[in-house]
């Protein structure tokens, strides 16, 4: 029993490593949450070279995370870090997008599974946000292809069908089919849209050019 205190002592020490360890990581990951959301607005304002900037200083920070973390699993498991890597998983995905590039891997951009699968689920979105400021450009094409790309993510995204203690998925899915389900609604508007402002165009111009030919008709009879 002499050396209870002792015990204590060494227990107590460990645990005020560890919350000093969890205080430090905690503002790591708001720092990398603020680099990613940084590099995505970046990303819609067409500034890429700016949005890459952000989104590897996002990543390197949360390298040096998980190595300063590495002996404590439970603060690398815990939900604060996971919640940094989907937004880093969610930005390398979005500038993938925006680049043409292949998506990365989860390991190559060194996020978990689960981080990628909710960052990938977050990624339809943005692509929303982008499909709305193409509408507003009147870029059909564009929005066209953004509508598909979402749609095959939405379909893979709710192929995954786990209880939501091994993967907390449900909400993210049930917001992505309504996100989805908005913009086929805006793009089939904005089509109609489209193709009834050509169709008066196509009048406008067929009226200017049937008054362009009577005033010429005119012009030559006067001459008679």
């Amino acid at each position: 029993m002499r050396n209870l205190n002792e015990i204590a002592s060494k227990i107590e020490e460990e645990l005020n490593e560890k919350d000093d360890l969890r205080e430090k990581t905690l503002k790591k990951c708001r720092d990398i949450i603020r680099e990613c959301r940084k590099g995505i607005k970046a990303i819609h304002g067409g500034e890429l070279k700016e949005a890459k900037k952000h989104i590897e200083k996002a990543r390197k920070i949360l390298l040096e995370t998980k190595e300063a973390i590495e002996k404590h699993p439970d603060i690398l498991t815990a939900g604060y870090m996971e919640n940094a890597m989907q937004e880093v998983a969610e930005a390398e995905i979005f500038l993938a997008i925006k680049e043409e590039r292949d998506f990365p891997y989860p390991e190559e951009i060194g996020v978990s599974y689960t981080a990628y699968l909710l960052g990938l689920a977050d990624v339809v979105g943005e692509l929303r946000r982008m499909g709305v400021y193409l509408m507003k450009n009147g870029n059909i094409g564009e929005v066209e292809e953004i509508l598909q790309l979402m749609e095959e993510i939405c379909d893979k995204v709710m192929e995954f069908d786990y209880p939501s203690g091994l993967l907390p998925i449900k909400r993210k899915q049930d917001v992505i089919k309504k996100v989805l389900e908005k913009m086929r609604g805006e793009v089939a508007i904005f089509k109609k849209s489209k193709e009834l402002e050509n169709k008066i165009e196509a009048i406008i111009k067929r009226l200017r050019e049937e008054k362009k030919e009577s005033e010429e008709t005119m012009d030559i009879d006067s001459l008679l």
